[in-house]
């Protein structure tokens, strides 16, 4: 039995489907700007943002994450009816 979950409650079904093909997930290009597709793409972007050369050196990236990045932009993203906002 599974140790229950106020995020993911019992017996919840879902609905999923594909966005693309696998190549387009993982190497582009994006058809979508939900951040689905381009996996590849948005991990060199990440590296690049971070500084870091390889995998081993974003590992051991220390990372921040403030409760207002979590919603900044958003306001915008809706009015002009972008990205997660359309």
């Amino acid at each position: 039995m599974a140790t229950p979950s106020p995020v993911l409650p019992r017996g919840t079904r879902i609905r999923v489907s594909t966005t693309g093909t696998l190549e387009q997930i993982l190497r582009g290009p994006a058809a979508l700007d939900d951040g689905t597709h381009n996996l590849l793409g948005a991990l060199k972007t990440s590296m690049g943002t971070l500084g870091a050369r390889n995998l081993k050196e974003m590992q051991r990236v220390e990372v921040a994450i403030a409760p207002s990045l979590l919603t900044e932009g958003k306001v915008y993203q809706k009015a002009q009816q972008l990205g997660m906002g359309k």
